[in-house]
């Protein structure tokens, strides 16, 4: 299980309230860290010995770090062109064109869910705005958008490995996919309007990662606190369970084998064996990093873990971003999205250039350019 920690989370950035991550304490560090590089940060760990052996210039300082800068008036085309609801999650298609998912007209208030978290709403007509916009990555023009006249309370959104969308609907109880290309679901797991928990229902569901095998993690978030397992049809497999309040986000480090859980009210991210690999680990506990605000939502690459979160309490210290590298001594070193209002969702291009965020409130998309400490850096 040692090995499993040191190999998720060598470098994190997390969107929190500016509190220090506490990580489980991880012995060998420096030993098991060869071998990863930090996809995200565009470099590789320095003063560690290659995969081939070979030593890496030990001159390169290990918590010198790309920062993340905001891109004013990336989204003027966008907020030109479409009237934004809500903007309840993004992710990141094949082309690295951010995809986003969000409510048009509607808005999610404490009168949207009776006492039985069923929809106060599903006797009205379905949202009538195209709810998923595919928007281009450079100049912020919609690109395409469908989805009219289909969702009620549109949540989470997730691009998988072969460029399919798999979304959340919290009221209509339901995880959606839309194979590539294609503007009807292909997949429905859930019955519509009916909340429940076991094999053919959820209530509330807020997230979905895929696997490159097929494997479908969703995050049955708002009342049943699990992530219930599907294989590539649709067929539930099994349930991850712990304590957690409000299980907001998932995140999948597919390599290492491990699934990351963000617990919105319980203020931490719990990460666990993802059992595609090593089924026999399956939801054992790799690490705990506590103390962090209301986690929204997680996104990863390579071995970066992002995290944005939500207002908090009164005590809290204001939301911005803030770089973690646990290489250093989990020192903290570099902050950045200090403004950011009210963040629900974040998500990192695929060549790691990039990274967005949406806000509920503003209803805004937020682009954040990663640029390099150092010209020769990359």
């Amino acid at each position: 299980m040692v090995g499993w920690t040191i190999a998720i989370v060598p470098v994190l950035l997390l969107v929190l309230y500016g509190t220090k991550a506490a990580v489980v304490p991880v012995e060998d560090l420096t030993r098991l860290l060869h071998q990863y590089e930090d996809q995200f940060l565009g470099r590789k760990v320095g003063g560690l010995p290659s995969d081939e052996g070979e030593d890496i210039d030990e001159g390169e300082n290990i918590g010198t770090v790309g920062h993340p800068v905001e891109v004013h008036g990336w989204d003027s085309l966008l907020q030109d062109n479409i009237k934004l609801g809500q903007v309840s999650a993004v992710s990141v298609n094949l082309e690295d064109d951010p995809v986003i998912f969000h409510r048009g007209s509607v808005i999610w208030g404490v009168g949207s869910f009776d006492h039985n978290n069923k929809l106060g709403a599903r006797d009205e007509p379905a949202i009538a705005e195209d709810a998923i916009v595919t928007v281009d990555k450079d100049n912020g023009k919609i690109k395409n958008s469908f989805g009219g006249g289909m969702f009620y309370m549109p949540h989470g959104l997730d691009v998988d490995h072969e460029g399919n969308i798999w979304v959340t609907d919290v009221g209509l109880h339901q995880v959606m996919k839309f194979t590539r290309g294609e503007t009807k679901p292909s997949l429905v797991i859930g019955e519509k309007f009916v909340p429940g928990r076991d094999h053919q229902h959820f209530c509330k569901p807020t997230s979905t990662a895929v696997a490159s095998n097929g494997l479908v993690f969703v995050a049955d978030g708002y009342c049943n606190n699990r992530v219930a397992v599907f294989d590539s049809k649709g067929n539930h497999l099994q349930d991850l369970t712990g304590k957690w309040n409000v299980v907001h986000s998932v995140t999948l480090f597919e390599q290492e084998d491990v699934l990351c859980v963000a617990d919105r009210e319980g203020k931490r991210v719990e990460c666990l064996g993802a059992g595609i690999k090593s089924p026999q680990l399956f939801g054992e506990k790799v690490t705990v990093i506590p103390n962090l605000g209301r986690v929204f939502a997680l996104a990863s690459r390579g071995t970066a873990l992002l995290a944005v979160n939500g207002r908090g309490s009164y005590f809290d210290p204001p939301v911005r971003g803030v770089t973690v590298d646990l290489a250093s001594d989990n020192q903290v070193v570099d902050t950045w999205g200090d403004e950011l209002i009210n963040p629900h969702d974040v998500a990192i291009s695929r060549n790691g250039d990039s990274v967005y965020v949406v806000e509920i409130g503003p209803n805004a998309v937020r682009k954040f350019e990663v640029v390099a400490p150092q010209p020769d850096m990359y």
